[in-house]
């Protein structure tokens, strides 16, 4: 019995698993209401057994090392929280959990993140344990950008935590060969164009001349100069993954790069084949026509993929992007908009 107790209340192991985080630094992204946050966990298991994911802890200090406020999953209840997590780890290997705390207050002081994981073995025993100490920073987008579609757009992907631009895990083996090393579209959203009931498509969801935005025109979100520009692709809607071998830009189909000149990029991914109306190189101001919506790449159907990001290639990391001057769309109702962040799922105007 005695024995027992020694186990159950000896140290986890902390030599096993070593915690890092992507990317770094951790940039906070900030509206009038909310801060949201994308950061990813990367655990490496030295072990020779796989490991279980049993608790994510998060504690948030001020910038004068007070707590501000404590979080976590676990294994409680009879459908536990920490199943909203990836829960393998494999035995000497390595595996992604996307933060589950990406929100707060806007009067929350992110000055300081303390993540705190537990791991058990196959067996349940040994515990393991791994410590994590984050310092995100606000970021303030440093370019002027207007939505880069005029007209109503549905935001139909973001990059909230339940997005597929969020969900970039670049320890998966098929991405590590390919060259991902980043997430570049970590803060990317794809835009739908939507008429007032809201409807993308009229006719034939297959044929692209069905969909409203396919052909619309698209505009420079800032100033800056023309990076690179690819437009020779067809908007067929397929993908071959292995057209990515020595060209990970091929995701994109075809796409338009404009260097802002402050370490910022625009990426206009999916544009219509033979559409540019720029070349690398060439100057714009915000609001010229630079390209047309198309289908083209890794694209399910008509839409623009935009993202800012730190170059001009996929071995960027993504930027949080705030726009200026447009409508949030509620209903019959609008909100008007001096500057700010897109969400998921809502409905916005340009003004």
């Amino acid at each position: 019995m005695l024995a027992l107790l020694v186990l159950l209340l000896a140290a986890p192991d902390t030599a096993t698993v070593r915690l890092t985080s992507q990317p770094d630094p951790a940039w906070i992204e900030v509206d009038a209401t909310s801060q949201r946050l994308s950061l990813d966990l990367i655990v490496e298991n030295r072990g020779a057994e796989p490991l279980d994911l049993d608790q994510i802890r998060l504690s948030v200090f001020d910038r004068n090392g007070h707590l501000v406020m404590r979080r976590q999953l676990d294994g409680n209840g009879t459908r536990p929280s920490i199943r909203t997590a990836d829960a393998k780890i494999p035995a000497a290997g390595s595996a992604m959990i996307f933060n589950p705390f990406d929100r707060f207050a806007a009067d929350v002081d992110l000055a300081r993140l303390v993540f705190d994981l537990e791991f058990s073995g196959a067996s349940g025993a040994p515990r393991y344990s791994a410590h994590l100490d984050v310092q995100p920073r606000p970021y303030r987008t440093r370019t002027a950008l207007v939505l880069p579609v005029a007209g109503r757009l549905l935001i139909y992907d973001g990059h909230d935590f339940y997005a597929h631009h969020r969900r970039w895990d670049t320890t998966i083996p098929g991405l590590r060969a390919f060259g991902f090393h980043t997430n570049f579209m970590r803060y990317s959203y794809d835009l739908v164009a939507v008429d007032e009931r809201g409807e993308s498509v009229r006719g034939d969801v297959k044929d692209n001349e069905h969909w409203l935005g396919f052909g619309r025109p698209l505009r420079a979100a800032g100033d800056g100069v023309v990076a690179a520009v690819r437009d020779d692709q067809p908007d067929d809607r397929t993908f071959d993954p292995s057209a990515m071998n020595g060209d990970t830009m091929k995701i994109w189909g075809n796409f338009l790069v404009i260097d802002h000149g402050n370490g910022e990029f625009s990426l206009y991914g999916h544009i219509r084949q033979g559409s540019s109306r720029v070349k690398p190189g060439q100057r714009v101001k915000q609001g010229d026509l630079i390209a047309a919506m198309g289908a083209s790449g890794s694209s399910l159907f008509p839409h623009l993929h935009y993202e800012l990001q730190t170059g001009a290639g996929t071995d960027s990391e993504g930027l949080p992007s705030t726009f200026r001057r447009f409508d949030r769309i509620r209903g019959a109702s609008r909100l008007r908009v001096d500057s700010g962040l897109l969400e998921t799922g809502e409905i916005v105007e340009s003004r």
